[in-house]
């Protein structure tokens, strides 16, 4: 054999001997975090009495920690998206950014790149009595919902509900629906863009469907025939077997004349001002438990871009 050709098969040979020594090596080094995953799982099972699922790496720092945790959602992304978050499809670039959700508790770390698994873990966590911080996304639910109390708890007066919403009118359509929810309706609210001309779908408790108009007007500003007629053109589509309009203040006679003669029911600030006692309470101050601040799986996937809801 020429000595050229030895060499070659000696140059091939010892890369093959490197290939698979670098092959064996990340072998074992694979099955060795694996084996260190599952001893430090058990440890914190063992602490905490919570099992950290599949998915979720864990890591320990020296100290002692704070005892009080904290929890970090991050969220996918399209690394060329477009206004509304879902991919832009005039670029070949179209891979999605993963950010790693954390907890910190203790001297451990958990992380993934499944901002649902750990948020079901905080859960867990908080569920066997550890303190876990709220989140950005839960303080934001926080702020709402107790915004939301707040309104309920103040609709003693017209006056109230007026200075309640004055700043941001949209939202007397929710605390419309939450209020004869609280009476055994079921109720939700269009869309704010293309509501097709009224805020409320609503079911009363004999199954009898509804569509509502909602307006937060001050006392002296009365709602006119216009708005019934916008309201019973929008039911030619919808065909609800009974519509409604809903006012912090009062109707004009020509309005009232016209509800009547169409079939629309009129609720004016005094009979909200009733509804909300009857919905509500005056004297209803208990605390407000911790599961209406949890975060549900819908409300976490409107952090997720609309074209991948579904990988998850």
């Amino acid at each position: 054999m020429p000595a050229e050709s030895m060499q070659l098969d000696s140059i091939w040979k010892y890369c093959v001997l490197v290939v698979g020594a670098i092959a064996v090596l990340a072998l074992v080094v694979w099955l060795v975090d694996i084996i260190h995953q599952k001893i430090l799982r058990s440890k914190f099972n063992k602490q905490y009495d919570v099992t950290v699922p599949r998915g979720v790496r864990i890591a320990r720092y020296r100290g002692d920690g704070d005892p009080i945790g904290t929890l970090t959602l991050r969220f996918p992304y399209w690394k060329a998206a477009k206004r509304d978050g879902t991919r832009d499809q005039r670029t070949n670039n179209t891979s999605i950014c993963y950010q790693k959700s954390l907890i910190d508790i203790g001297t451990w770390e958990l992380s993934s790149k499944n901002p649902f698994v750990m948020y079901q873990t905080a859960l867990a966590l908080r569920a066997q009595g550890h303190a876990v911080g709220y989140c950005r996304v839960e303080r934001k639910k926080r702020q709402a919902v107790m915004e939301q109390v707040n309104a309920q708890r103040t609709a003693t007066s017209v006056a109230n509900i007026v200075a309640q919403f004055k700043n941001q009118p949209t939202d007397f359509e929710p605390f419309c629906a939450d209020l004869f929810r609280k009476l055994g309706w079921h109720a939700e609210v269009t869309p704010p863009v293309r509501d097709g001309g009224y805020d409320l779908r609503m079911v009363n408790p004999q199954g009898i469907s509804y569509i509502a108009e909602c307006k937060c007007y001050e006392p002296t500003h009365r709602v006119g025939r216009p708005i019934i007629q916008k309201l019973q053109g929008a039911n030619s589509t919808v065909m609800a077997q009974g519509m409604m309009v809903i006012t912090t203040s009062g109707f004009s006679r020509d309005a009232i004349a016209y509800a009547n003669q169409v079939g629309v029911q009129l609720v004016d600030g005094d009979e909200l001002v009733r509804l909300c006692a009857q919905a509500f309470g005056q004297s209803d101050v208990q605390p407000i438990p911790a599961e209406a601040f949890t975060l549900t799986r819908n409300e976490l996937m409107e952090y997720i871009p609309a074209d991948m809801r579904d990988r998850f």
